[in-house]
């Protein structure tokens, strides 16, 4: 090959891929539900967690399976019905120190699902539980509030 033919067809090439990943990127199947806050949106929130209660902060990573650039610990949604899968932030579960060395079992990803609504806050939390196998975190609504 010559470099001249090398180059057009690397040019090309590039090209046709830039288009491609552009269009998938643009298409509406890849959207999130995310918007700007405001009335208009819903709030989900991570964070503070309580661990004195056993609950722990998490952070976003996808929305209906589709993930989410960079993990949040606040997003901003359309109204409507959502599956959240989220990432633990526990630091220091509990039953786990040096005296009781054994295995950490549950996963670090979880989900829930959640019906949202225009002006209001839904704080998403993970709570131990002692007696459930072989996952002892569950992710949870550990409450709702009108958004201020």
């Amino acid at each position: 090959m010559t470099t001249r033919f090398r180059t057009s067809f690397h040019a090309a090439l590039a090209g046709t891929l830039f288009a491609a990943l552009a269009a998938i990127a643009a298409s509406p199947a890849q959207a999130l539900p995310l918007t700007q806050p405001g009335p208009d949106a819903a709030q989900i929130v991570g964070f503070p967690g309580y661990p004195a209660n056993e609950l722990y902060e998490v952070t976003f990573i996808m929305i209906d399976g589709r993930n989410i650039v960079g993990d949040r610990d606040v997003l901003w949604l359309e109204p409507g019905r959502y599956e959240i899968t989220v990432r633990s932030k526990v630091r220091r579960p509990p039953g786990l120190d040096w005296r009781n060395p054994r295995s950490r079992r549950d996963t670090d990803y979880n989900t829930i699902e959640l019906v949202v609504e225009a002006g209001k806050s839904y704080h998403i939390l993970q709570q131990y539980v002692d007696d459930r196998e072989p996952t002892r975190y569950l992710t949870v609504l550990h409450r709702v509030y009108d958004t201020p």
